[in-house]
């Protein structure tokens, strides 16, 4: 009878655990993409490649098209022309279903990983940085 009465606090309590450590593995693989897309964007003015990169980093938590990279200058307002000492600045969101605890009624985090850098080049085109299209499907015969 107290096996029973006891089993499903301590089944929650593990969906919990194991969803949180999910959880909080894939949002460290996105920080460490973010950053590693900031690092690189510090000296690569290419937004398509810095996105992409970011991306490959990301272990398939985000696309390319899910990745935001911004200009700004050192009090932090946006700039069209970036010079070296301005700072790139690399954004991803995050959102995470909890799979186990959704049977329980537990929701989902909703937010976003960014990280910045300070160039070290020039970046003539920094105010045309926009998330690429998404592929478009090939049909199927």
């Amino acid at each position: 009878m107290e096996f029973a009465l006891i089993l499903p606090i301590i089944a929650i309590l593990l969906f919990g655990i194991i969803d949180f450590g999910l959880m909080l593995n894939r949002r460290i693989t996105l920080e460490h993409a973010v950053r590693e897309g900031s690092r690189y964007g510090m000296v690569t003015a290419d937004c398509a490649a810095i996105q992409k990169r970011t991306a490959d980093r990301a272990g398939g938590v985000i696309g390319p098209a899910d990745v935001t990279v911004s200009y700004q200058s050192p009090d932090g307002s946006a700039v069209t022309s970036a010079i070296p000492g301005d700072n790139v600045k690399v954004s991803a969101p995050f959102k995470w279903q909890f799979p186990l605890m959704s049977r329980f009624g537990v929701g989902y985090i909703d937010t976003s990983v960014s990280g910045s850098g300070r160039l070290e080049l020039a970046v003539s085109s920094a105010g045309g940085c926009k998330p690429p299209p998404p592929p478009t499907p090939t049909p199927t015969p």
